[in-house]
Parts: C-alpha cells; sequence; structure tokens
C-alpha cells in the first residue's frame, strides 16, 4: 500500500509540469494535482513504518 501510494504521488508530482510544457487544457488542475503529489510524498517521508 505504502509503495502504491508512493507510486501515485511521484506520478501527479511529475503530470503537474507535463501539463505545462505541453500547454495541455486545465493545465492548472494538473498543477494542483502536482501539489498534492508533493503532499504525498512528504507525508510519507514523515510517517514511519510500523
Amino acid at each position: 500500500m505504502r509503495t502504491a501510494i508512493l507510486i501515485l504521488g511521484v506520478s501527479l508530482f511529475i503530470a503537474g509540469p507535463i501539463a505545462k510544457l505541453y500547454h495541455f487544457d486545465h493545465a492548472n488542475n494538473y498543477m494542483i494535482a502536482s501539489g498534492l503529489g508533493l503532499v504525498m510524498i512528504t507525508a510519507l517521508a514523515f510517517i514511519k513504518k510500523k
């Protein structure tokens, strides 16, 4: 589960700049998703494994 959340977070984090680079419609929404991906990655860094 932790790995799946990490993969989702990284893919969201990368999707935002790619959307801006290729001038996708609603690129700002992708940037918001990118911010959420960054939050997910950061949260996983601070939550200790059981």
